[in-house]
């Protein structure tokens, strides 16, 4: 599989920031710590939303009744679902916040990003990080290890400690942006600009077998910690462009 072609899709899903580099971005290059909770009992239930989900974070298990963590599969129909789905977002905003980073609390349905705009490079890695966890070095921890998948496996053990407790969580929903574009015109505008760029260098959006092609399309940058932009081809120019690599 081609990496650098999973740069143009998976930048406008959400989490933004070099997304190909996710799984071989080294925390310790930039002094970064993994996510642990905090040492003190107010300050975990500030993260964690109290009750058990403290008590559980704070002796690293799930709960003493055998709590199953899995990763959030609600299909976010219902008001309900949403709300928990809310939830969700404001312990993973709280465990963020401790972790030194931005998070903003967003809705799938309102095509709403979590990741804070005009972030460095740097910065956009730490905040990966602190989002992910061990799961940065690769997608094979599992959601039942929630402990070493950052601030979202958090998420994930509060929604698990709140529906085995009978109290799921929930938070009130986000009213839309009559002015946001949605996920179709968003996609329209990022192809529109590879459209221009490859026409500039020459070239259509059909993939015509060349090297120069892929050259012009995807350019000829590194992955992980290596990954910039400007040397990301017309896919890379479009999606910072469009303002979602977060990085301008």
């Amino acid at each position: 599989m081609n990496l650098r072609r999973l740069t143009a899709p998976i930048a406008l899903g959400g989490l933004v920031v070099c997304a190909v580099a996710v799984g071989l971005t080294v925390a310790g290059a930039y002094g970064f710590t993994p996510f642990e909770l905090p040492n003190d009992a107010a300050s975990r239930t500030a993260v964690t939303g109290g009750g058990d989900l403290a008590a559980a974070s704070a002796a690293g298990t799930a709960t003493d009744d055998g709590v199953i963590v899995e990763a959030f599969d609600s299909p976010l129909e219902s008001d309900e679902d949403r709300s928990e789905y809310m939830g969700r977002e404001q312990v993973i905003a709280e465990c963020m916040g401790w972790q030194g980073v931005e998070y903003l609390p967003a809705a799938p349905w309102l095509n709403q990003d979590r990741q804070p705009r005009g972030l460095s490079f740097e910065q956009s890695v730490i905040w990966l990080n602190a989002y992910y966890g061990e799961a940065r070095d690769g997608w094979a921890v599992p959601a039942s290890d929630w402990q070493r998948r950052g601030c979202l496996g958090v998420g994930d053990h509060a929604v698990a400690v709140a529906r085995a407790a009978g109290t799921p969580l929930s938070a009130p929903l986000p009213e839309p942006d009559p002015n946001a574009l949605t996920e179709e015109e968003e996609l329209t505008a990022f192809w529109g600009v590879i459209e221009s760029c490859m026409a500039e260098a020459g070239f259509g959006l059909d993939d015509d077998g060349t090297p120069a092609w892929e050259l012009a399309m995807y350019g000829d940058t590194g992955a992980g910690a290596a990954y910039r932009w400007e040397e990301a081809g017309c896919s890379g120019y479009a999606t910072h462009a469009t303002g979602n690599d977060n990085m301008h």
